[in-house]
């Protein structure tokens, strides 16, 4: 036995020294590198929308917070509004989830025939770094996405370049998509797989890109936007672009993140707080209502008196004095009927307000319609109310085109008519859309109860008829144009940032709170694990480079 065994064991040892070490690693899968031949393209690329999704409305907490939509309660100064580990879910959210995972689907589609990936892919890449650009400035990409090797410590890129790096993307989305795929996507949460409609998205995308580009580089923008208005963008309902919430306890992010903040499943628990100015613009502002108001909120109270009696701490900012730097048309702390949201730059301690204050309503988050007409209305949120959270992230909606050529119409075509008509279908087209989703939503308001839509655009239309000079009238539009972004933060801070407008926003409650955040600053999980990249100061003004509007542009 001893024999035979050593017999086996001189054959093994011989055919170990035959093999060479490079055969052997020629024959190794290094499980750290793992390959893209086998990747299934349609779980990464069902994958890779989800996760946009949950970029985009990560994206929008800061913004729609320093865009006066929600109110912005982490500093009483803009240095200490936020700290650096506040963006980490969006950075991570976009190299992490989405940057890397297309860099991965693009590998493994390229030149294969499958088109609509290819071109999908490049449409979400471009969105997340032009998104990343207009927050952050110069943020990685070629070392951090291009070859083959890791690198650890990836610098940035030039934020004007990467802007031309985007738009090269969706020119190569548009080409892509133009032909016919060997086989398309099974499962696109989006457009369902509509190459017609990943195509428009693309241009509007394109659209949005140089309207910013307006600032610096006036006549490419124009030559560029006047391209773009003869061919097919994003103009009707059925193109809108919106990532869509459910109702299901589990993922809890299921549903729209506002809902599940203030539509608690203990009722009258709500938290958070929609922006004093945004309520008051959205309301009645103008001198008359506007007609979406009632499916933007929702009042848990028919009255501040309601719900002083219901908890006579629950509003105590009441007994404040109102700051001397608000001008007499700024809402300040709660208004009657039942309006109750924070200043910008309230950074008091949280009272027992959860019962009283302003909640989000059906559209976009899914919440209630304001069905509330009692003074002595008392009526809770509580999980399960409205649409039961089945609310959208609305990323681009066909009224926000119409806003865009009002804008470039007036800014870069001189021609005010024409800016005007496109005011007018934009404000038309954010109404009917809203009341339709509500309605979709069983959300609907009982007849008689809906402002009228003629009477608000009636009082628009003089208010742009009678503003003297063009930046009147570009206040008119930007003002506009800021109402039917509810939901939307992200192009909320590009409007301000780019336009200054509106010119009426509230001020920080703070008379000196230091200079507007122009660019946020870069993550702490970038700036600690990276010797790359040095921190921004959180006093300087630090623009991105589309924003040459001067230093003390806006508050």
């Amino acid at each position: 036995m001893k024999h035979i065994l050593s017999f086996f064991l001189l054959g093994f040892l011989f055919l170990i020294n035959s093999c060479s070490l490079t055969d052997l690693e020629d024959n190794l899968e290094n499980p750290n590198n793992v390959s893209v031949n086998n990747t299934d393209v349609n779980t990464l690329t069902n994958q890779i929308l989800l996760e946009f999704g949950d970029f985009v409305s990560e994206a929008g907490i800061p913004t729609s917070e320093l865009s006066r939509q929600m109110a912005m309660i982490g500093g009483d100064a803009y240095s200490r509004a936020y700290q650096a580990q506040d963006f980490n879910a969006i950075w991570n959210r976009a190299y992490q989830d989405v940057l890397n995972q297309t860099k991965t689907l693009l590998e493994a589609t390229d030149g294969t025939g499958r088109t609509v990936h290819s071109g999908v892919g490049r449409i979400i890449q471009a969105y997340t770094v032009l998104t990343l650009v207009d927050l952050f400035g110069d943020v990685p990409y070629s070392e951090a996405l291009s070859g083959d090797e890791f690198v650890f410590n990836p610098g940035v890129d030039d934020d004007q370049e990467l802007y031309n790096k985007a738009i090269s993307l969706l020119d190569e989305a548009i080409t892509l998509l133009s032909t016919a795929p060997t086989a398309g996507i099974t499962r696109d949460i989006y457009y369902g797989g509509d190459r017609v409609k990943w195509s428009a998205l693309a241009r509007t995308l394109k659209l949005k890109a140089y309207l910013n580009l307006r600032l610096t580089n006036s006549a490419l923008a124009q030559a560029e936007i006047n391209k773009l208005l003869a061919e097919d963008i994003i103009d009707t309902d059925a193109e809108e672009f919106t990532f869509k919430y459910g109702t299901a306890d589990i993922p809890a992010r299921s549903r729209h993140p506002l809902y599940v903040q203030m539509y608690q499943p203990v009722a009258g628990n709500a938290g958070g707080y929609i922006g004093n100015y945004f309520l008051l613009a959205s309301y009645n502002q103008k001198g008359v209502e506007d007609p979406r108001w009632r499916y933007y909120f929702f009042r848990q109270v028919g009255s501040i008196d309601a719900a002083l009696e219901d908890e006579p701490e629950s509003i105590p900012c009441i007994t404040s004095p109102r700051p001397s730097h608000y001008g007499p048309g700024q809402a300040w702390c709660a208004f009657d009927p039942g309006f109750f949201g924070r200043e910008h730059g309230n950074n008091d301690g949280i009272p027992p307000d959860g019962p009283a204050l302003t909640c989000v309503g059906v559209y976009p988050c899914g919440g209630a319609s304001d069905k509330n007409t009692d003074p002595a209305f008392l009526g809770p949120t509580r999980t399960g109310d409205g649409a039961n959270g089945a609310g959208i992230e609305p990323i681009w909606m066909a009224s926000f085109t119409d806003f865009l050529k009002a804008e470039a119409a007036l800014m870069l075509a001189n021609d005010a008519a024409a800016a005007k008509t496109a005011l007018v279908s934009g404000i038309n087209k954010s109404i009917s859309r809203v009341t339709a989703f509500a309605a979709a939503k069983a959300q609907a308001l009982p007849a008689g109860l809906q402002p009228a839509t003629a009477p608000y655009v009636s009082t628009v239309e003089a208010l742009y008829d009678a503003a003297a000079t063009t930046d009147a009238k570009l206040d008119v539009i930007s003002k506009e144009y800021y109402i039917a972004l509810w939901g939307n933060g992200i192009e909320a801070y590009n409007l301000y940032r780019r336009t200054g407008k509106p010119l009426d926003i509230q001020p920080m409650r703070a008379a000196a709170p230091g200079n507007f955040i122009r660019s946020l600053l870069y993550p702490a999980d970038f700036v600690n694990l990276n010797n790359s990249v040095t921190q921004k100061s959180n006093t300087a003004v630090t623009k991105v480079f589309w924003d040459n509007n001067p230093d003390d542009f806006i508050k």
